[in-house]
């Protein structure tokens, strides 16, 4: 002790020894010492189990080591499996039911039955239903795909719907009737219906009757041996589901390779919830949406001025950074976050009413990467933020998302929210949703947000699987937003849309291209919805303003409509004098933008463009992005 008060710097080369460095600095703090502490790595670090990070003052500064929660999988040797050429290795002795494996710094593929596609259902349990939450614990399989598999007693369950996907294990299987008993119920409603958001169509992983192609593996628990298709220098299988818990002020984790968490999850709701009296009676194969209360590989909760920074952080089993309740000022900035089981980082702070200890405010997302996301849980999101106030999200690059690249507000409806005054703004967000998913946006936004400004966001390249391919979307209740110069092309339907809210403003956004035109507003409601003004809409060849009911509760004033094709409708059907002159909009004019360059996606202006005078202002801090 008394050679550590003269020095602020602690090296470890362990977990051991972090773990005793991490004791001596409390003890330190004991004694009434306060400064700030450095601890630096010296050596790669294999977790076994989680590290709380509960003193306040330090920084554990990786200096490019990996800190890994898992253990290495060695002694690999040639051998053959399901008459498979591959490699196999023999796992230390105990209960091993992992569900993610990295080999070489690369998410090993499990076995995907089919390999392409998916397999049809011919019956489901409750199959003409309205009602979302009628979930379903069976369905009828063709036993024509099933009957014969080996190993199906193992095998996941994996099926899309909706804006979330389902994954549960085989509770029972009937070869005589197609009957699969899942063991984790549907979060929401399954039906055969073509074309339905609801429709099931399901694929098997962890099957080991398809193990053979090249990076795949396969867990024989019983035998515990894995097994792998390809070369093998280092493989990591995980032991901990979190890495580290922060639950102290102004502790910094800096310049470290994070990677290797448990992909296991189960959605659970409290026993005796809607009628459920057994524990199993209340785990569901999926969260509500955006996988929202599973945690993260790096948590802060109940903690002020901590920080992620200068990381790379890859290859968890479920979201990359979680904010729990309880925090201020957190940032995290200038991290590469990619190859995510969920998503990349999620907020989810106290709701309104909660003591004022649990609010989650005045954090920071600035300057990241979050790229790959729903590797397994395909409904995450870039960013998830709930709960929050005075957050800034800015300068972020978040891309090839199975779901919304960003996500902010958790309250449906006009209810008071304890998210506001956040900002939104500079990011560059593309490729999302890949066909998988439905109902989401680029950046999506949700319930009162008075305050909140979303500014200088490029989108592009958002698709859907049955709707809701959105560029920028308002759902349920937001009131009170700013979006403002906004680029957004290239959407599977509109540019910009809004469910339902009150007195949004969009103002001086380019919305292009948008695959059911570039504004809708679905629901008509007995106030102004939102204000569009100043706006560059181009379409190709479909009407600007989607046909909703919505649409007559929308002012619209001194917007430039375009069209590629050279014909412009403000609505099916509709001249723009017509238009007008029912009172729908005011001092909007049809002209050529003169885009730069807008087959490359460069929207710049040129100097003689007629949305310049209509009082349009240029957009900067975007070039043009090769799409």
């Amino acid at each position: 002790m008394d050679q550590f008060m003269h020095s602020s710097t602690l090296y470890v080369e362990s977990v051991a020894a972090l773990e005793r460095a991490l004791d001596l600095v409390r003890d330190f703090r004991a004694a009434g010492e306060d400064r700030p502490i450095t601890i630096v790595l010296t050596a790669d670090l294999y977790l076994t189990h989680p590290i709380e990070l509960d003193v306040a003052g330090i920084t554990l500064d990786g200096c490019g080591h990996r800190i890994a929660g898992g253990i290495k999988i060695e002694n690999w040797q040639a051998d053959t499996f399901n008459g498979v050429t591959c490699k196999s290795a023999k796992l230390p002795s105990g209960d091993w039911s992992f569900t993610d494996l990295w080999v070489d710094g690369r998410r090993a593929d499990s076995p995907r039955y089919p390999k392409e596609g998916y397999l049809e259902v011919l019956d489901t349990e409750i199959n003409h239903t309205g009602e979302l939450l009628d979930s379903s614990k069976w369905f009828i399989a063709d036993p024509t795909d099933l009957n014969g598999l080996a190993g199906l007693e193992d095998a996941i369950v994996n099926y899309y719907h909706f804006w979330i996907d389902e994954h549960t294990p085989i509770q029972s299987y009937d070869p005589k009737t197609g009957k699969l008993v899942m063991k984790y119920a549907s979060r929401f409603r399954i039906n055969t219906e073509e074309g339905s958001a609801a429709q099931i169509r399901y694929y098997l992983t962890h099957l080991p009757a398809t193990f053979g192609a090249e990076n795949e593996w396969y867990l024989d628990r019983k035998a515990g041996k894995v097994y792998y298709v390809g070369k093998v220098q280092e493989a990591l299988a995980p032991t901990v589901p979190w890495l580290f818990r922060i639950t102290a002020d102004y502790v910094r984790i800096l310049n470290a390779e994070l990677t290797c968490t448990c992909g296991d999850y189960v959605s659970r709701v409290a026993a005796g919830h809607a009628g459920m009296e057994r524990e199993e009676e209340c785990a569901f194969a999926s969260d509500i949406q955006s996988v929202c209360w599973a945690p993260g590989a790096v948590i802060f909760e109940n903690a002020a001025g901590g920080s992620l920074e200068g990381c790379r952080l890859h290859g968890v089993g479920i979201h990359g950074v979680e904010i729990k309740t309880g925090c201020r000022a957190i940032r995290i900035e200038n991290n590469q976050i990619t190859d995510l089981g969920a998503g990349g980082i999620k907020i989810f702070g106290g709701a309104y009413g909660a003591p004022a200890e649990q609010m989650t405010t005045h954090c920071t997302l600035r300057g990241n990467e979050i790229a790959h996301c729903g590797k397994r849980y395909a409904a995450g999101c870039g960013i998830l933020a709930n709960h929050t106030a005075y957050l800034e999200i800015s300068e972020n690059h978040i891309h090839h998302t199975d779901y919304s690249g960003i996500s902010v507000g958790w309250v449906w409806g006009y209810s008071k929210s304890s998210t506001y005054c956040n900002r939104i703004c500079r990011n560059h967000i593309h490729h999302i949703g890949m066909g998988r998913l439905s109902d989401m946006g680029g950046i999506y936004l949700l319930g009162r947000q008075p305050g909140t400004v979303v500014s200088g966001n490029r989108i592009h390249h958002v698709v859907c699987a049955n709707y809701g391919g959105w560029g920028i979307y308002t759902d349920e209740g937001s009131s009170d937003i700013v979006l403002e110069n906004n680029v957004v092309f290239q959407t599977k339907s509109t540019s910009f849309h809004q469910h339902y809210g009150r007195n949004n403003v969009v103002r001086n956004n380019i919305f292009v291209c948008g695959g059911d035109g570039a504004v809708d507003i679905k629901r008509e409601e007995p106030h102004t919805t939102a204000v569009v003004e100043g706006n560059i809409l181009v379409t190709d060849g479909i009407p600007t303003y989607h046909e909703s009911p919505g649409i007559s509760t929308v002012q619209s004033r001194k917007n430039l409509l375009w069209d590629l094709c050279g014909e412009v409708r403000p609505a099916k059907d509709c001249t723009m004098e017509e238009w007008q002159s029912q009172g729908k909009d005011t001092g909007s004019i049809i002209a050529d933008p003169l885009f730069t360059d807008a087959e490359h996606f460069d929207f710049t202006l040129s100097p003689e463009s007629p949305a310049l005078e209509l009082g349009f202002q240029p957009i900067v801090g975007f070039p043009a992005s090769e799409a």
